[in-house]
């Protein structure tokens, strides 16, 4: 997890610092996989269901290309206590081959989630994919959920860097 992402997420929605009502979940990976790529997959969100777990469905609302403002439909499968959640999201920043990130308030459970890619020397890709939860339910399910969450976002980065084509990097 890097301070950077945390701290952008926390600004976004209106928190100073995580407390007890807050759950920073995240997966970290560095891949042999070039930057250009992994983008490229990534961009195709209609597939993300075939590589990452938390997503059942993907569904473009507005038309390519992607950016600022641009929205999705998604269908997450979260598990107990949460089960499947319907989702719009809207990018809040898009910066092709370096960032996206999309933030909201659901049922009195703020979120920001953050996607960067960071080239690495040697042409890979570290690839970060974090998301913060602040709420008084969050605060409450937190201990039920944090492990897992954390798991299916490793497995999110895992499954996106297999997907782009190369198997090869270590995670962080």
């Amino acid at each position: 997890m890097t301070k950077t992402d945390v701290a952008y997420c926390l600004a976004k929605i209106g928190q100073a610092e995580p407390d007890w009502k807050t759950l920073v979940v995240e997966g970290s990976r560095s891949s042999a996989v070039p930057v250009e790529q992994l983008w490229a997959t990534w961009i195709d969100l209609e597939s993300w269901p075939s590589w990452s777990p938390i997503h059942r469905s993907v569904k473009l609302v507005d038309a390519r290309p992607l950016s600022v403002g641009s929205s999705f439909d998604q269908e997450l499968e979260l598990g107990f206590p949460v089960g499947v959640q319907h989702e719009r999201a809207r990018f809040d920043e898009f910066e092709p081959q370096a960032r996206a990130s999309w933030s909201g308030d659901k049922n009195g459970v703020r979120s920001c989630h953050v996607w960067r890619f960071e080239p690495t020397p040697g042409g890979g890709t570290h690839v970060h994919n974090v998301e913060i939860f602040v709420g008084t339910t969050i605060g409450l399910v937190k201990s039920l959920v944090a492990k897992r969450w954390n798991g299916l976002f490793q497995a999110a980065v895992d499954g996106l860097i297999a997907a782009a084509g190369a198997d090869r990097g270590q995670r962080t």
